[in-house]
């Protein structure tokens, strides 16, 4: 095999289709209207609630408190890492309680006297799949007793703890230690809820061990601000590289499963070459499997999603592609407190603004790029890849540092760099990360970044930025993050000046300050979400132009409807201007939207409808081959056709 020149690809009617180009290549590194759909009615479908059989109990315990009756469970919702999950449940007012353990499967239940749940949470079991916890089932009887009951996927060491303002319930679980098993419940002292000594005395032994004897289940109040030992990490601050999905409340990604499936869809796109001198529409056929992975071990996690799609045109035939997506994550947690992860994405495809296909084949899995996704090319062949590396390192229960470095790349292969065309860019990123825990809802931080920009062969942009940021839960289902800061600029730029007959290539230099901002505001019930983004920053071109300032505001909403369909809508609006003096100097301002209806066929297939527009305008010198209208309408079936069960490590 030859180091300086490696491919891996498909063999099709005598060519070689590759995985991704060269080694070599990558190394360089529109008012509007949109168009409604007509929704197809369906009959409701409707989920069989799952019945719960109720074995002896191992053990028992009651949590006593001044707590009024008639109370209301609102809402459920958790958190978890590789080893450990905690389990919020949102309470109207303060109750009592009992906490037991059941076996044969394992269980852990509470049950709250003179308590209802929310209806929409006793309609079907709540999945988790976190490797601690496979399900949560609620359930209200007839005499006003709520069940809430967490099946587990192994035997665990849990703790139970109330909190006032609001008033919740905490369930922590974690891995046994080696050769341990799930103890039966201990019940506290009956004069440990009123004895200011023995609570002191129970707070003092969960801080020195960081977890309560296995089952030991603990009625203690914290006191504000007060994070409990061993608690996940809170609302993140902006700089980790993380993007917000648009996971239901009390949903989580597949854990520990193999999946593989296969997407065939057809496109009409009314723009197909990108051009508005001259518009053609076209239809394309896709066919393409998937192969998705994910895997979480005590210290090793990793996430894998690969998606090959030949695209197929109906008349534009030197448009036939294969298009390519990968994903990778790996995340080792070296001790209780450093951590490493490695974070890398790839696409290979004719151009970056393609119609939506099926959401995330694994959810979770996101791209670390810092490449600007605002910006949009016409179509030509080209490659995006982006990857990340984090170091982060857990000071104490309320500090943590990390460092991270990162790349990402936009080449376009045949593309030969001229004047007005596209042109291959690059971006270098180092990191300072510092987050300060102020409670278990509310988090502050500050980072310092180091930005470096290269546009084709005579821009270069140096970046200094230094954000402060703020992240708080407000509720169950209400986080905001936002940021803001100084940043310092200073382009290097050869211009050409042209005097008579003669053509001068002159060097210029432009520094300057701006103010970044931004921030992200996320709601998430059992069958809506909602996310509205906002941001002004330094950001690259994303081949059209060099370095530019961008600020650009978007939302998402995703909404269960009657008949088990699915709807995602969307919507951005984004305004680049060049930060340097050369040429292209100019702006691009982009608007695009997009609608999204999918349902279950089967267990196997669904099915989904979509329809993206697009409008990008340049103005001042920026290359008119970025302005084009494009209107596409999609529809696409999924099928898996196998998944397999990883186990537990």
């Amino acid at each position: 095999m030859n180091d300086k020149n490696f491919q891996f690809g498909l063999h099709l009617a005598g060519k070689t289709a590759p995985l991704f180009p060269d080694a070599r290549f990558v190394c360089r590194h529109r008012s509007f209207s949109l168009t409604i759909f007509l929704c197809l009615a369906v009959l409701v479908a409707k989920v069989p609630a799952h019945s719960s059989n109720v074995p002896n109990r191992s053990a028992s315990e009651e949590g006593k408190s001044t707590g009024a009756t008639g109370a209301h469970l609102i809402g459920v919702h958790f958190d978890s890492q590789s080893d450990f999950s905690r389990l919020v449940i949102d309470l109207s007012a303060d109750v009592r309680y009992k906490v037991g353990h059941l076996t044969n499967p394992e269980r852990v239940f509470l049950d709250f006297p003179q308590t209802v749940a929310n209806p929409s949470l006793t309609t079907r079991p709540i999945a988790v799949q976190n490797g601690l916890i496979d399900q949560v089932r609620i359930r209200t009887s007839e005499g006003s007793v709520t069940r809430v009951v967490l099946d587990l996927a192994m035997p665990v060491r849990y703790r139970v703890t109330k909190v006032d303002n609001p008033a919740r319930m905490l369930i922590e679980l974690s891995r046994p230690s080696n050769g341990a098993v799930l103890a039966e419940s201990i019940p506290l002292r009956s004069d440990a809820p009123g004895s200011t000594s023995t609570k002191t005395s129970l707070v003092s032994r969960s801080k020195a061990s960081g977890a309560l004897p296995a089952g030991r289940a603990s009625p203690l109040l914290l006191q504000q601000g007060e994070i409990p030992p061993g608690s996940p990490s809170g609302p993140q601050t902006y700089g980790n590289g993380e993007k917000a999905g648009l996971n239901y409340a009390g949903t989580a990604s597949p854990r520990n499963i193999l999946l593989l499936g296969l997407n065939l869809g057809t496109t009409y796109d009314s723009n197909v070459l990108g051009s508005n001198q001259q518009p053609i529409g076209d239809v394309d056929f896709l066919i393409g499997p998937s192969f998705s992975l994910r895997r979480e071990g005590t210290r090793l996690s990793l996430g894998l999603n690969y998606q090959p799609h030949f695209r197929i045109y109906r008349n534009h035939s030197e448009l036939n592609a294969l298009d390519q997506n990968l994903g990778f994550d790996v995340a080792y947690r070296v001790s209780s407190r450093f951590s490493l992860r490695g974070r890398t994405s790839a696409t290979y495809t004719n151009g970056i603004f393609q119609p939506s296909q099926n959401q995330e084949f694994l959810p979770g899995l996101g791209s670390p790029t810092s490449l600007n996704q605002t910006v949009y090319t016409p179509t030509e062949r080209q490659l995006a890849l982006s990857s990340r590396i984090d170091a982060s390192y857990q000071a104490s229960l309320h500090d943590s540092v990390g460092l991270y470095v990162g790349g990402s790349t936009l080449n376009f292969k045949q593309q030969v760099p001229s004047e007005g065309t596209l042109q291959n860019t690059q971006e270098s990123d180092v990191g300072l990360l510092y987050q300060h825990r102020l409670s278990l809802h509310s988090t502050l931080g500050a980072n310092y970044q180091f930005q470096d920009i290269l546009f084709g062969p005579n821009s270069r942009t140096l970046v200094h930025s230094v954000f402060f940021s703020y992240a708080k839960q407000f509720s169950p289902s209400l986080t905001m993050s936002v940021f803001g800061g100084p940043q310092y600029s200073r382009a290097n730029e050869i211009v050409p000046v042209s005097i008579g007959p003669i053509t001068l290539q002159v060097p210029v230099l432009l520094a300057g300050w701006n103010w970044a901002m931004g921030g992200t505001l996320t709601k998430r019930l059992d069958r809506t979400v909602f996310l509205f983004t906002a941001q002004h920053q330094v950001s690259n071109g994303g081949g059209l132009l060099g370095a530019t300032i961008t600020t650009s505001v978007g939302g998402s909403v995703r909404r269960q409807l009657p008949g088990r369909w699915d709807a995602v809508w969307s919507g951005n609006y984004a305004n680049n201007s060049s930060l340097g003096s050369g040429a292209p100097a100019g702006s691009y301002y982009s608007v695009t939207a997009g609608f999204g209806l999918e349902r279950p066929l089967s267990d196997r297939v669904s099915l989904r409808f979509g329809y993206d527009y697009l409008s990008q305008r340049g103005n001042g010198q920026a290359p008119s081959i970025g302005d084009f209208n494009r209107d596409m309408f999609s529809i696409q079936f999924s099928y898996r056709f196998h998944q397999i069960s990883l186990g537990q490590q």
